[in-house]
Parts: C-alpha cells; sequence; structure tokens
C-alpha cells in the first residue's frame, strides 16, 4: 500500500477516507511517473477502471483526482496539480499541435513553496548544493527570459502605436500563460556551479551536476528544449540524435517547476501574467 508508515494514520483520522485498491494503484502510478500529461494519464486511468468491481475508481479522471486530493492534502499535505502549458521540445517540426497547452499532471508538496523548502517533496534531491544550483538554474533562465522580451520590445519600438494591434501589444498577448520561454544549454547549467557562492562555492564537480540535471529532467522539473540557434534541430536527423541525448543540449523549465513553485517563480522576477494556468482539483 502507498505510504505503509502511515497507513493507520489515514484511516483514522476524523473526516478522511481511506483510498480504495484502484484508487491507491492508480495513485502509485502517477507517483512513479513524476509528471504525465492528460493523454497519458486518461489511459491509466481506463486501464485501473473496472466498472464491474465493488470498488470504485471515479466517475472520470476528474472525480477520480478530486477524490484522492481529499484525502491526500489533508493526511499527508500533497496535492494532485495540473497545468497547462505549450513546450517547445524541439521534436517534431511537422507537429502541428506543437505549440498548443497541453495539460500535465504532478503531485505537490503542499508545505511550502519555495526551493530551500523542496527537500520535503520525497523526489527533489536533499543534497543543499544542488539545491542551491536548482536555485541559481531558475533564477538564470528567468533573467534570460526577460533579457529576451526587452529585446524584442525594443525592436517593435520603431513600430509601436496606441492601438491593440501594434507588435508589442500583440506580443505580450501571445505571452500570457506562455511561461518561462527561455532555455539554456547542459554546459551553461554545468558552468554555473562556479557561480555558487558561501557554503555552496565549490562544492559541486562537473559529474554530479550532470547527475544532478539527469535528476532534474527524469523528475520533471526540467525539460528538453528546442535549440534557441535553430542549429539543424528541425532536420529529421537532427531529431533522431535528439532522441537518443537524455534530456537533449538545451532545457527550460518543466511543468513541475511551475506547479510547485510558482511563487517562487514570481518573486525571482517571472511576470504574474506569464505564469501558465495553474488547475486544482
Amino acid at each position: 500500500t502507498l505510504f505503509p508508515q502511515r497507513e493507520q494514520t489515514v484511516k483514522t483520522m476524523e473526516g478522511i477516507n481511506p483510498l480504495n485498491i484502484p484508487q491507491q494503484r492508480f495513485l502509485q502510478r502517477l507517483l512513479s511517473l513524476h509528471v504525465v500529461n492528460d493523454a497519458d494519464l486518461n489511459q491509466i486511468w481506463e486501464e485501473i477502471h473496472q466498472p464491474a468491481n465493488n470498488e470504485y475508481l471515479g466517475r472520470d479522471l476528474n472525480d477520480t483526482l478530486s477524490t484522492i486530493n481529499r484525502s491526500l492534502k489533508p493526511a499527508f499535505a500533497l496535492e494532485i496539480r495540473s497545468v497547462a502549458l505549450a513546450l517547445d521540445l524541439g521534436t517534431n517540426a511537422e507537429d502541428e499541435d506543437a505549440d498548443r497547452p497541453k495539460i500535465y499532471h504532478t503531485i505537490i508538496n503542499c508545505n511550502g513553496d519555495d526551493i530551500s523548502k523542496a527537500n520535503s517533496n520525497p523526489d527533489m534531491t536533499k543534497n543543499p548544493h544542488e539545491l542551491a544550483l536548482f536555485r541559481l538554474i531558475i533564477e538564470r533562465l528567468i533573467e534570460k527570459s526577460q533579457e529576451d522580451n526587452d529585446d524584442n520590445d525594443d525592436d517593435d519600438d520603431a513600430e509601436e502605436n496606441d492601438n491593440e494591434g501594434s507588435p508589442r501589444k500583440r506580443r505580450r498577448r501571445d505571452r500570457r500563460g506562455a511561461g518561462c520561454q527561455a532555455s539554456l544549454s547542459r554546459m551553461a547549467m554545468i558552468n554555473l556551479r562556479t557561480e555558487l557562492k558561501g557554503a555552496h562555492a565549490g562544492k559541486l564537480s562537473i559529474s554530479q551536476v550532470e547527475n544532478a540535471l539527469n535528476l532534474f529532467v527524469a523528475q520533471g522539473w526540467l525539460v528538453q528544449a528546442a535549440n534557441p540557434k535553430g542549429e539543424g534541430e528541425r532536420t529529421p536527423d537532427a531529431r533522431k540524435k535528439k532522441r537518443t541525448s537524455f534530456g537533449g543540449s538545451y532545457l527550460q523549465l518543466g511543468p513541475r517547476s511551475y506547479m510547485e513553485f510558482s511563487e517562487f517563480l514570481t518573486n525571482a522576477g517571472l511576470e504574474k501574467e506569464i505564469l501558465p494556468q495553474l488547475l486544482s482539483h
């Protein structure tokens, strides 16, 4: 069963219903995947859903997520949360749906919205130096996003006017809910280890950072990104090569970072209107 050390607590806490076997199986699948898109989670729901079974998974996916949250949140301070986000992964130039937002789901820690508290999440690294690096990576991605947006606004100044069709206003509308559009190469992220200060200075080797980046990607905190320079990423051969490289050469913020650290992202400078839409159940 899930969380065996707390099973008795869930059963005896007033007002909290224990999850039945199908609901536990569904939650376990979600936990193991870290982050899953809506189509894949619906497929998991269909696999576990058994109408003839006396134990009820739920009317549909949303009903199941709401039911699980009613037990999960008060018992463990964890919650299933979702986000609508369009990610340019740079993997398929012919995918017409690549720019359309997709819904992603994960389980977040409700006790805090700061990276310093992230180690309370069972998936996140417990190494304080890796956490400091993760914080620095997020800050640099947001700084780069702001710089790119400022450069685009400067380019539009010559065409600026007061109507809603001006390039700057169109660009701001397009950015709403789009998330942080910046990416950094893996090498740039590895080199950030030299910029860690205080107790974190000189504590991470190149191999440690590489392993940490792999962990961040595997768990959905970061995801691969298209090459911003467009150096052959969109050719079939380049896409095939990219698929064999774990996480890609460039990385961007992943869905899980928006769901777990939205307040930290805005405090670090990401405009609230740019944050993707968060969905609660």
